[in-house]
C-alpha cells in the first residue's frame, strides 16, 4: 500500500489562529491566486467568489480547519499535491489573509504558512501510534484517482487530514474512537464519492474500507427543468449545535456527479451527515427566466435517500428587476446561504442576468437560514475594476412573495455593507492585528437596500494628520495602517477613486474626505464616520426624467457597529458639467434626515453630487460623485 501524505498535523479543536504581523492585512483586491495559479477573490463579507459561468471542472475540495480557516484546493491539484509538490497550508486562504499575501507562489509563502501553523499545534510528547490499512474503493471495485481523508478524535478533539494518491494508504493512528471524512475523486468522469466513518482503533485494529458500491445519488428534484450552476455539499461530525469536529466537501460549478455512502452506525451523541447547497437556473429555451438557490441537511447521518425533494410552494419566491447602469451589460449572480450556526465557504454561482431584465427566483426558507446575494459586473472585462452589488433578503418564509429592485439608486459614496451576510466595518481599528483598516465604498449606491463594493479602482487613499501623511495607497478607498503609526488624535482620510468601464457610464470619479478621532482602546472598534446617504426618486436603468421635478432624500448615515451620531450641519451642491460648476441645493433638513427637489437645467445629461456634514462629536466628511446618475 502507497504511504499517506499527511497534508497537516493535527490541530486542537479550540487552536487560536495566529495574529498577523503588523502592517499586513486582507489585500487591497480581495484576490488570492493559490499555488496552482488558480485565483479566488475574497468578498467584503468574508466568503469568496470563482470566476462564475466556470465549467464543470472547475471545482474545489474545501474544508474548514477547527480554528475556523478555509482550505481551497483545487481538485485538479490533488495529484501534486498527493506528490508532495505544495503542502496544504498553501490553500489556506484565511492564513494567506492575515499574512497580507496575495499570490502563494511566491517563495518563501509555504514555509510561512507552515511556521505560523506550526504556532498552534499542540506540544508535548505523542502517543504510540499503530499502521490502519485504509482502502477507498470506486463502485466498479476500482480505486479512484485521489481521496481526501479528515478524521477527528472524539475524546481529544484532535483533528488531522490526509491526502491519498488513488485509494490505498497506510494511517498512523493512536487507539481511540475517530469519525473520518473521507472523499474520493475520479477525475475525468467529474464524480465525487462522499461519506462519513465510525472508527474504534486498538492495538489491532481492523482494516478501513470505504465502499463506493454502497453510495448513493445526493442532490434535489425539483418541479421546474432545470440546468445546475454551482454546488457545495459538506459531510461532517460536530459536536451537537456546533461546528466543532470534521468536516469536508467540494465546491464547483456545472455538471457534477455527487454520491454519498449513507451511515451505517449510532452518531453517538454528534450530529452526523451532511449538506447540499445548490443553484439551478432556467434553460436557455423557457420563456420567462427562473432560477433556484436551495438548501438542504441531514444531521442524523447520512439517509439510504439523499435527494431532497423540493416543491415550489415550499420555497420563497423574489421577483428580481435588473435595472441597468446606463449600458446594456452582463451581471453573474452569485448567493450565500447563511446558516446561524454552520458557515458557508463562498457564494454559488446563479447564472448570468442580462441587464435590465426580470428573472423568478426560488430560495430555500428555513429559519435557520437568511439569504446575501451580490451581482458580480465587469468579470472577464478587459479593465481591471470590477464590482459587487449587494443585497439581502434575510430569512425568508415559505410561499412568500417579495421584489426587490436591483442598480435602482444613484451612484455615490458609502460605508454600509447594506448586502453583506456578515458584518464588516468600513473603517475599523482592528487591535488585535494591529491596524486601522479603512475601505470606503466609493462607487456605492444610493439605494438603502444596496451597497457596492468596487475593486482595483486607480486613485489614492491618503491618511494624515496635522496635514502630515501617515500612509498611503494607490488604490480608491483601501488603505491598511499600522497602529503603531496611529496613535491617539485626530486623523484626516482623504480618498479619490476613478473608473472607466464597460458595464457603466456612471460614477466616473469620486472623492471624499474624513475628520475623526481615534483611540487605543484595547478593543476592536467601528470608528464612527458617517456619510450623507442619497437617494432620488425616478432613476431606472441608470437615469431619470429630465423634464420631471425630482424629490431626493438625504440621510446622515453614521457606519453600522458604530456609535451614531447626530448631524449638526449639511450641503447639498448639483453639478450638470462633469465638476466643473458646482449649484447650492436648499435642502429641509430636520436632524438626520433632510430633503430637496431638483430641478434640472435644459440639455443637461448627467447630475453629479457633492455633500458636506458635520455632527456634534466634531465629525466631518465631505464627499462628492461624478455623473451620479444621467437624465434623458
Amino acid at each position: 500500500m502507497a504511504a499517506v501524505g499527511l497534508a497537516v498535523a493535527a490541530n486542537p479543536v479550540q487552536a487560536e489562529t495566529t495574529a498577523p504581523e503588523a502592517g499586513t492585512g486582507p489585500p487591497e483586491t480581495g484576490a488570492i491566486i493559490l499555488p496552482t495559479g488558480d485565483e479566488i477573490r475574497l468578498t467584503a463579507d468574508g466568503p469568496f467568489i470563482t470566476e462564475p459561468g466556470a465549467a464543470g471542472d472547475a471545482a474545489f475540495h474545501t474544508s474548514r480547519e477547527p480554528d475556523g480557516d478555509r482550505l481551497v484546493v483545487p481538485v485538479a491539484a490533488v495529484p501534486a499535491l498527493a506528490a508532495g509538490e505544495f503542502s496544504l497550508a498553501q490553500f489556506n486562504i484565511d492564513a494567506l489573509t492575515r499574512l497580507g499575501v496575495t499570490d502563494a507562489r511566491e517563495p518563501g509563502t509555504a514555509a510561512l504558512l507552515e511556521a505560523a501553523e506550526a504556532e498552534v499545534s499542540p506540544q508535548g510528547g505523542e502517543p504510540a501510534l499503530v499502521a490502519v490499512d485504509f482502502t477507498a474503493l470506486w463502485p466498479d471495485g476500482s480505486a479512484p484517482d485521489a481521496t481526501f481523508l479528515r478524521w477527528i478524535d472524539v475524546d481529544t478533539g484532535e483533528y488531522t487530514s490526509a491526502i491519498v494518491d488513488g485509494g490505498s494508504a497506510t494511517l498512523e493512528l493512536a487507539p481511540g474512537h475517530y469519525q473520518m471524512v473521507p472523499s474520493m475523486d475520479r477525475y475525468e468522469e467529474t464524480a465525487t464519492i462522499a461519506g462519513v466513518l465510525d472508527l474504534h482503533v486498538d492495538a489491532d485494529p481492523e482494516p478501513v474500507v470505504f465502499d463506493g458500491a454502497a453510495a448513493v445519488p445526493a442532490g434535489f428534484a425539483l418541479d421546474r427543468e432545470t440546468e445546475p450552476q454551482a454546488f457545495e455539499y459538506t459531510a461532517f461530525s460536530y459536536l451537537p449545535g456546533t461546528q466543532d469536529g470534521v468536516q469536508g466537501g467540494m465546491f464547483g460549478g456545472g455538471e457534477w456527479d455527487l454520491q454519498v455512502v449513507p451511515t451505517d452506525f449510532d452518531p453517538e451523541s454528534r450530529e452526523v451527515g451532511m449538506e447540499l447547497r445548490q443553484e439551478f437556473t432556467s434553460p436557455a429555451d423557457a420563456p420567462e427566466p427562473y432560477s433556484y438557490s436551495l438548501y438542504g441537511s441531514h444531521d442524523e447521518g447520512i439517509p439510504a435517500d439523499a435527494v431532497f425533494r423540493v416543491r415550489d410552494e415550499e420555497l420563497a419566491r423574489l421577483d428580481m428587476d435588473y435595472d441597468s447602469m446606463g449600458v446594456d451589460a452582463e451581471m453573474y449572480r452569485v448567493n450565500l446561504a447563511v446558516h446561524d450556526v454552520r458557515t458557508m465557504s463562498g457564494y454559488l454561482d446563479s447564472g448570468p442576468v442580462e441587464l435590465p431584465s426580470e428573472r423568478t427566483e426560488f430560495y430555500t426558507a428555513d429559519p435557520h437560514l437568511s439569504w446575501s446575494h451580490i451581482g458580480v459586473m465587469g468579470l472577464g472585462a478587459e479593465e481591471a475594476p470590477t464590482a459587487d452589488v449587494m443585497h439581502r433578503s434575510g430569512v425568508l418564509k415559505p410561499g412568500s412573495v417579495t421584489e426587490i429592485g436591483w442598480n435602482q439608486g444613484p451612484v455615490t459614496v458609502g460605508v454600509d455593507l447594506a448586502g453583506a451576510a456578515y458584518y464588516l466595518p468600513r473603517f475599523y481599528r482592528w487591535e488585535d492585528a494591529d491596524l486601522l483598516l479603512t475601505n470606503p465604498s466609493m462607487h456605492s449606491s444610493g439605494s438603502p437596500d444596496e451597497a457596492v463594493n468596487t475593486y482595483d479602482t486607480p486613485g489614492q487613499t491618503v491618511l494624515a494628520q496635522n496635514g502630515l501623511g501617515v500612509n498611503k495607497s494607490e488604490y480608491g478607498g483601501s488603505l491598511a495602517t499600522e497602529l503603531a503609526l496611529v496613535p491617539a488624535g485626530r486623523y484626516t482620510l482623504y480618498s479619490e477613486s476613478y473608473r472607466n468601464v464597460s458595464w457603466t457610464d456612471l460614477g466616473t470619479a469620486s472623492t471624499a474626505e474624513w475628520s475623526f478621532d481615534t483611540a487605543p482602546s484595547g478593543d476592536d472598534v467601528a470608528l464612527p464616520v458617517s456619510v450623507v446617504d442619497f437617494d432620488a426618486e425616478g432613476i431606472e436603468n441608470g437615469y431619470a426624467d429630465a423634464d420631471a421635478v425630482q424629490q431626493v432624500e438625504l440621510d446622515y448615515a453614521t457606519q453600522p457597529g458604530a456609535e451614531q451620531q447626530v448631524c449638526t450641519a449639511m450641503t447639498f451642491e448639483v453639478s450638470y458639467d462633469d465638476g466643473a460648476t458646482w449649484t447650492p441645493v436648499a435642502i429641509d433638513r430636520d436632524g438626520n434626515h433632510a430633503t430637496a427637489e431638483l430641478v434640472h437645467p435644459a440639455g443637461a445629461e448627467f447630475v453629479s453630487v457633492r455633500f458636506t456634514a458635520a455632527d456634534e462629536a466634531g465629525g466631518t466628511v465631505a464627499h462628492s460623485t461624478i455623473r451620479s446618475y444621467g437624465l434623458r
